[in-house]
């Protein structure tokens, strides 16, 4: 009950906004299994970004962080993992986790190994400062 009304409320809270169709871009940065990404303007000040990423047997990315007002990552299928909340957790389709403005993650040596054949498809949303990158890869 809980997921489904927090679900619901990231989702009416992307609808409510004032997005125009005609005020979007695509992103230059790039994540393996990246399929679309792009940028939408909010009133001016601020950007929505929308990514949908799709891979299989992915046990971790890049070093990173986004200097976004925070991530959240939507498993629409498939599996995935995050250790956003301090402890590697395994989430599947319909749930969703959290990522704070900041926060380095990826390359991760204490990444747990996937069952092979494990895929995602998953849709990253953030909101950043108009014009500021959503994501910095860390060499």
């Amino acid at each position: 009950m809980k997921k489904t009304l927090i679900s619901n409320l990231v989702f009416a809270f992307i609808l409510s906004i004032s997005v125009s169709a005609d005020d979007h871009m695509e992103s230059t940065s790039s994540f393996p299994g990246l399929i679309s990404s792009e940028i939408f303007d909010l009133d001016g000040k601020m950007d929505l970004h929308i990514e949908r990423r799709k891979t299989c047997n992915q046990n971790a990315v890049p070093k990173h962080f986004h200097p976004a007002s925070g991530t959240v990552v939507y498993v629409l299928d498939g599996k995935s993992q995050s250790k956003s909340t301090g402890k590697w957790k395994t989430y599947t389709k319909d749930e969703y986790w959290f990522e704070r403005t900041d926060w380095v993650h990826g390359g991760d040596e204490d990444a747990p190994e996937l069952e092979e054949g494990s895929c995602s498809d998953l849709l990253v949303i953030r909101v950043t400062d108009k014009g500021k990158e959503h994501t910095v890869f860390i060499d």
